[in-house]
């Protein structure tokens, strides 16, 4: 993808492709790894405000070259598995500039196909077949993609869907009195039930993106959804939310991974951005740059250490004494939450082993730490330390 310099008065979109193209490139290398196909789905392709003549600044495009580099690196392995692209597209000149910067790619499957996303969705399921597949759900808005219409992509197995929930766009309409904005939001959300959630006082948004995640959750039979916060460049309130569903630990493991990588880089965008917004309303440079520095406190790092504590309290409800609990299964409850990550949890289980309260079995020789296959047993008798706060 481009350098962040070209994403100048779009930051938050270069990071949403920085997160998609290190996420791509996870899942498709896993999944090629030992599949013999794996389908990548656009379903809002664009391409929209793009800045270059190629259009390399737009998912589509970032997409085909990451899957080339998967591609390619899996090849060198003696693995060769068929992967394709399917691009979904409704508006008619955009359509034409995907078919035109798609032209000449021969090296890669490739199939747009023209019309809204959810009209589109039987053809999506065809040319899918049963490859595994991540489908990438970034509208404009938030209608195009209801619930109820794309339950069938949500519950396509195997696979992993990840959407972009417009949180900023939709918070500011939520309110709007007018039905047929309501009906929009019905629609959004799978049906009623979600009035009284914008009410949630302080804790709205959060209220708002929990209330979809679990919508979308029973609709996919996800065993796990998550998300991931991107903020608005110049101000300390979030632009929108990255929504993951999986069906399986490793999917949270990568997300997580990608998740880490991407906070660090969105710190320092943010604070770049902030900078030179500063320098042009004074006319004035400043003595230091923030393009290089990337020590002292993050602004995450007390939401993370909430987010820290809330995963210890899941993680000591999670362990019963006398029974075991596969360390799969400890992924899967802890990484959900977001800004937790897999070092947190190793951390978490560490502290229960060094106070006596938590046996890991299926230890290597030599090996510290849990991984796949160990188990975690609470020892009888050996309740945290400390009091369990609710989440």
């Amino acid at each position: 993808m481009k350098p962040v310099e070209y994403y100048r008065g779009r930051e938050q979109t270069y990071l949403k492709h920085f997160f998609l193209e290190r996420y791509l490139e996870r899942v498709a290398y896993n999944i090629g790894s030992f599949a013999g196909e794996f389908v990548y789905v656009d379903g809002f392709s664009g391409p929209w405000m793009s800045e270059h003549e190629k259009f390399e600044d737009t998912s589509f495009i970032i997409a085909i070259e990451q899957l080339r580099r998967v591609r390619d690196g899996l090849a060198k392995t003696g693995k060769h598995p068929r992967i394709r692209c399917v691009f979904v597209e409704r508006d008619q000149d955009a359509f034409g500039a995907l078919q035109r910067a798609i032209a000449d790619v021969h090296d890669l499957e490739v199939h747009p196909i023209r019309g809204e996303f959810e009209d589109a969705i039987p053809e999506i399921l065809t040319r899918v077949g049963r490859s595994f597949s991540l489908m990438f759900i970034d509208p404009t808005g938030w209608s195009g993609f209801g619930l109820k219409r794309i339950t069938p992509i949500l519950q396509h197995q195997p696979g992993e869907v990840l959407v972009n929930f417009m949180f900023d766009h939709i918070n500011r309409f939520l309110d709007d009195p007018r039905p047929e904005i309501a009906e929009s939001f019905a629609e959004l959300f799978g049906g009623a039930g979600w009035e009284p959630v914008i009410k949630a006082g302080p804790h709205r948004e959060e209220a708002i993106v929990d209330f979809y995640k679990e919508r979308f959750r029973i609709a996919g039979a996800f065993s796990s959804v998550t998300s991931t916060r991107i903020l608005k460049p110049l101000a300390d309130r979030s632009y929108f939310y990255l929504i993951y569903g999986t069906r399986h630990p490793k999917g949270l493991l990568e997300f997580r991974g990608v998740e880490k990588k991407a906070v660090e880089e969105q710190e320092h965008i943010r604070l770049s951005a902030q900078q030179q917004a500063r320098i042009e309303r004074t006319g004035q440079q400043e003595l230091f740059s923030v393009a290089d520095d990337r020590g002292g406190p993050r602004s995450f790092e007390e939401e993370r250490g909430a987010r820290i504590e809330a995963a210890r309290v899941r993680l000591d409800r999670l362990l019963t004494p006398g029974q075991r609990v596969r360390y799969e299964d400890a992924v899967a409850a802890v990484l959900e939450i977001p800004l937790v990550w897999e070092s947190d949890l190793k951390d978490l289980i560490a502290t229960f082993r060094t106070r006596g309260e938590l046996e890991v079995i299926g230890l290597a020789a030599g090996q510290r730490v849990p991984r796949p296959g160990c188990f975690l047993e609470r020892r009888r008798g050996g309740a945290s330390e400390s009091p369990i706060r609710p989440e």
